[in-house]
Formats: structure tokens, C-alpha cells, sequence
């Protein structure tokens, strides 16, 4: 058929959505068109924005005829802010197209066949999940199209998210579905104090400016609730009246940080960190761990779910009590104190120094004695240690980050040839490529994804390999 040209517009019936979040439509059941703000089983028009080799992007214009898994939105910001991307299909649809996502991703990336792919476990929670939240401020605030309307809309101060594609503006936002009624409350207030006094807001344009970054972070199981404030530079004195203003409000707050970032990229990473009131620091349970997480440290952001996609970890690893652990990528040591209690010994390995130190505090703070860290490049220990008179590890874990293992790291690992592997992902795409790398050696014997994003395209997956025979 004649690829479709700019402008025309075509009905199509939504058949899935693609990792990118848009809905997947077919000219003649043949040519692909991309559709966002749709869901599997719309019936739609759709015009033709772009034309590539194999497929489209389109505009929608119209829904005709809706699908049975869509549903009304529980945030009001859905379709501006960037976030939640599928908060308006149904939750057991989710689980389908996340299910699907790890499909294609082995089949296409990956180049496996035949790989029975079992339902996603869900999650208990999908909204108010998530014991991490970041806020950004902006002094150019994204105007919506009821702020259009109002000639006297603020445009000098936000706090809330990104907009994508214009990373400087920033969606003003009064509630997040996906933290706490108290977070809100912590957002709301803090923009109400900074506002009011005209606190200026860092621009990486000029260099200058004050507010950075709000980064609140709430235990699942336990009071403990940390506001970490980020700023370009240290003003302890309005800091002093930021807090007795927050000890008012939001009296739950356990601990206040004011951390501080002088550099000009973008992300929420800073040089020093003021415990302005508090321990500096809240503690989380997995299982029956407790975890100390420090303002900077990398944790699971769904606790509920880790607990689950962690207890998958044991199940398909079937551990003997007298088994060495190696565990690549460790982070803060989760994973490795978790299975502690099943094994003879775990050793952590990390590039995070922060990671390991904060690994092994969390090792004595459970009085856990079978497992060491240490800091290191996965890919340089590896080589390291291929030697197998060194060490007797029978097990490796990888948890490695969306980019997933060095091409080097996974030669290294072939070299070594653990008699099994529990790989944990939550990239897909990533973990295919890695698997085929090892493929040589490993088949899988297990998988299973688990949702840790309610409403995104995210999937945690955890997979199991077995040296061939």
C-alpha cells in the first residue's frame, strides 16, 4: 500500500500501546500508526502528522467509539503532567500491555522464542505508593489552558514536574496521587513560604538563584517522613524560619535536610547535606529488615512491592543453606540482606561508595554477619575474580541499572560460569540484550514480572538462568 501522507486522516481500531506510551493502529491491518493519548480498543480518527520507512505518528482527533478499558483519570493534571501515562486504562488492562512489553522485548531484542511470559503480579496499591517523591522549582511555570484563559495567571514560580520537551518549565501542581495526603500538604505549604517572600529560583542560564529541588521521602512501615530541601547555597537563617513554619503545619515531619547542589546539571544530587532538625535519615522495612536511608541513597521506591519482587528473588533461587552469594550491583545491600538468612555468606559488590558504606550500616543495624560489601566497577572485580580457586560463589545476582550489564562484564561471567543467576531488571529491553549475551551458556528457567509503577510503562522482571548442561 501507499504510506499515508501528511495531513490525511484515517479510522483506526487501537490494538496495543508501544513502550513510548502511544497507541498502536493499523492502515489496512498492514502500515503502523502511532497514536498517543489512546488505549487498546479505542476506535478512533487519527491525522497524519509524520511518515517514516515502516510507520506514522499521528494526531488524535477523535474518539468514536471508546474502549471498554478506559477509564476517568483520579488526577486532575492526567495528559500535562508527564507522569502517570496510564492512569486512564484500567488497571488489570496495565497488567496486559506490561506483560506484553516484556514479550516483545525478548522476542525482538533479545531474539528468544517459545518464552512463556506468566500474568504480571500487580500491585496492592496503585496510587499513594510510592515512598520517594521530586519536586522541582521553576520560575517558568508551565501554563495550562485554564491558566491561558486568566490573564493574571503567575507565571514566575512553580514547584511540581517537568513538562516534556521543555525542560525548564514546570507544571505547577496543588496534589500528586502517588505519594500521601501529607506529602501534598508539604508541597502546598512549601510553596506558600517560598512564594510569599519572593525566594528566588535557580536558573542554570545565569547561575543564580536559591530553590532547587523538594525531595520527600516517606516510610511504608514505619512515622518516619523526611523533607529534603535542595538549594543552590546555604541561607541557614531562612531555613530556620522554613522549618518552625513546617513543625506547624505538617507535624509528622521527622526529619528536615537542607541539602546543597551548586552544580548546573538538572538532577537532584548535591555536595553537602544540613540536618537542619531530626536523625537525618528515615528507616524502612522490607521483610523483616530495616533499611537506613539517607537523603542521597537509591531505594526501592514502592516498598510494598519490593517486599513481593524480592521474596520472587528466593523463590527461584531455591537456596541451600551452604551457598556462596555473589551479589553484582548491590546498592544499599537490600537484596543481599534479604537472602542473608537462607545462605552461608553474600558478598556485595558496588561503584557506589556512599552505597557500600550505607550497605554495610545496614548490615549492623539488622546484626546480620554473612554479608560483606565491597566498592568496586562490577566489570574490574569480575575480572578480577574469574579464577575460581579464589572464590566459590554458586550464585550471582544481578541487579543492574536500566542500562544494564557491561558487555565485558557479561564475558567475564560466561568465563566464570556460576551454576545459576537471578537477573532482576527493570529495563526489558536491557535485560534481553544481556541474556542473548549470555545465552551461550544460560538458559532461563524462570521469569516473572512485577509491577512496581502502577500507571507508567515500567516493569520490574525477574528472571532465572541455569547453566546448561
Amino acid at each position: 500500500m501507499d504510506r499515508p501522507k501528511r495531513d490525511e486522516i484515517f479510522e483506526l481500531k487501537i490494538e496495543d500501546i508501544g513502550s513510548e506510551g502511544n497507541g498502536i493502529g493499523r492502515i489496512n491491518g498492514e502500515f503502523v500508526v502511532f497514536v498517543p493519548k489512546t488505549v487498546p480498543g479505542d476506535i478512533v480518527k487519527a491525522k497524519i502528522r509524520k511518515t517514516k520507512k515502516n510507520y506514522s505518528e499521528a494526531k488524535l482527533v477523535e474518539i468514536t467509539e471508546p474502549s471498554a478499558s478506559r477509564v476517568v483519570p483520579e488526577c486532575r493534571y492526567f495528559g500535562t503532567c508527564n507522569g502517570c501515562k496510564m492512569q486512564n486504562i484500567e488497571y488489570k488492562t496495565q497488567l496486559k500491555i506490561k506483560k506484553n512489553i516484556v514479550k516483545n522485548s525478548y522476542e525482538r531484542i533479545g531474539g528468544f522464542t517459545g518464552i512463556d511470559i506468566p500474568d504480571v503480579i500487580g500491585s496492592a496499591n496503585i496510587y499513594y505508593y510510592r515512598n520517594k517523591l521530586e519536586f522541582s522549582f521553576s520560575a517558568d511555570r508551565w501554563l495550562t489552558e485554564e491558566d491561558m484563559n486568566n490573564e493574571n495567571a503567575d507565571r514566575s514560580f512553580a514547584l511540581g514536574y517537568h513538562i516534556p520537551g521543555f525542560y525548564e518549565k514546570i507544571l505547577d501542581i496543588n496534589e500528586c496521587c502517588l505519594q500521601s495526603d501529607i506529602s501534598n500538604r508539604i508541597l502546598n505549604c512549601t510553596r506558600e513560604f517560598f512564594k510569599s517572600r519572593n525566594i528566588s529560583v535557580y536558573s542554570t542560564k545565569t547561575g543564580t538563584g536559591f530553590l532547587r529541588y523538594l525531595v520527600i521521602r516517606q516510610s511504608a512501615k514505619t512515622n518516619d517522613l523526611m523533607v529534603n530541601l535542595i538549594t543552590f547555597e546555604d541561607d541557614r537563617g531562612l531555613i530556620e524560619k522554613y522549618a518552625e513554619t513546617l513543625k506547624k503545619e505538617v507535624p509528622e515531619i521527622t526529619t528536615l535536610i537542607n541539602s546543597i547542589s551548586t552544580s548546573k546539571a538538572q538532577v537532584a544530587q548535591f555536595e553537602i547535606s544540613n540536618t537542619i532538625f531530626g536523625k537525618g535519615f528515615i528507616e524502612e522495612m522490607i521483610g523483616n529488615y530495616s533499611f537506613k536511608v539517607m537523603p542521597g541513597t537509591f531505594f526501592q521506591t514502592n516498598s510494598g512491592q519490593c517486599d513481593k519482587l524480592f521474596q520472587k528473588v528466593v523463590e527461584f533461587a531455591k537456596f541451600e543453606k551452604n551457598e556462596n552469594v555473589l551479589d553484582l550491583y548491590c546498592g544499599c545491600g537490600a537484596i543481599s540482606l534479604y537472602i542473608s538468612g537462607y545462605v552461608n555468606k553474600v558478598y556485595g559488590v558496588e561503584l557506589g561508595i556512599d552505597s557500600v558504606e550505607m550497605a554495610k550500616e545496614n548490615a549492623a543495624l539488622n546484626n546480620v554477619r554473612n554479608c560483606e560489601f565491597e566498592t568496586s566497577d562490577v566489570k574490574d572485580f569480575l575480572q578480577n575474580h574469574i579464577d575460581k580457586s579464589t572464590h566459590k560463589w554458586n550464585t550471582f545476582i544481578l541487579d543492574p541499572p536500566r542500562s544494564g550489564i557491561h558487555p565485558k562484564a557479561a564475558e567475564y561471567i560466561l568465563a566464570y560460569g556460576p551454576k545459576k543467576i537471578i537477573y532482576v531488571s527493570c529495563s526489558p529491553g536491557t535485560q534481553a540484550r544481556d541474556l542473548m549475551l549470555l545465552a551461550p551458556k544460560y538458559e532461563i528457567t524462570a521469569i516473572q514480572p512485577v509491577d512496581m509503577f502502577p500507571h507508567t510503562f515500567h516493569i520490574e522482571n525477574v528472571v532465572r538462568l541455569d547453566l546448561k548442561s
